[in-house]
């Protein structure tokens, strides 16, 4: 268990002993286990995620500068107690005896119009059927649907692409700057990127306060988003 899970689990469990914890007191356990306020985010977001809190929809701002903000209170989340079935009344009872004798009609008549059924619905099909028009520059339209496709995941692999940039040339480096660096190279949420480098088993958390980079892990997915072009962010980083 590295030390990102053992704070994830001793937070767990305080939160568990205490029912239900203030964003004072977040704090005061994150000053306690010398855990930064990115972690203590990270960690608060976890939990939510896994459906052991619930978090009020209030925020508290407790960074100005990098603009992070945790709930105002966080409670653990009690399992719903299956609702206990309604006894049916004389009224339901005769609904469901009427639509079960229908059920039988139908297929009593289902049984013996049946196959002159499908006769007609298959002459339908084939009329309605019509052979795919071929377009005149097939070329042309996979250029344009892969062109879409890119557009569409654009966003998250150029913030993955400036991450993994970043942490092949800082392997270890403070979550605070970590976060106000790729702040300041564009990315709009660095607090949700390094919670999926986390899960992704890039990068972990080994220290408080220090986010270490998995080389081999990063190389492997820098060569896998090869087709990204990575040339702006070289002279972004200064390579």
């Amino acid at each position: 268990m590295d030390e990102y899970e053992k704070l994830l689990k001793e937070l767990e469990e305080e939160v568990k002993v205490k029912r239900s914890m203030s964003w004072e007191e977040l704090l005061s356990w994150g000053e306690e286990h010398d855990v930064g306020l990115v972690t203590l985010s990270l960690l608060l977001e976890e939990l939510k995620r896994k459906g052991i809190v619930e978090a009020s929809p209030e925020l508290e701002l407790v960074d100005e500068h990098l603009e992070i903000a945790i709930p105002r209170r966080i409670t653990v989340r009690r399992p719903k107690a299956p609702a206990a079935p309604k006894p049916k009344t004389v009224r339901e009872k005769r609904l469901k005896g009427a639509r079960e004798r229908q059920g039988a009609l139908l297929k009593y008549l289902l049984g013996e119009e049946g196959e002159e059924a499908k006769e007609e619905k298959r002459a339908e099909e084939q009329s309605v059927e019509r052979p795919p028009i071929e377009s005149e520059h097939p070329e042309s339209l996979t250029a344009v649907a892969e062109e879409e496709a890119i557009q569409s995941r654009a966003p998250a692999d150029r913030d993955l692409a400036i991450a993994l940039q970043y942490l092949r040339r800082y392997w270890s480096v403070g979550e605070l700057r970590f976060v106000a660096d790729l702040k300041s190279l564009g990315v709009n949420d660095p607090e949700s990127l390094l919670r999926r480098l986390v899960s992704e088993g890039l990068v972990t958390l080994a220290e408080p306060g220090v986010v270490n980079a998995k080389k081999e892990e990063v190389e492997k997915r820098v060569k896998e988003l090869g087709t990204v072009s990575t040339k702006s962010l070289a002279d972004l980083l200064g390579f």
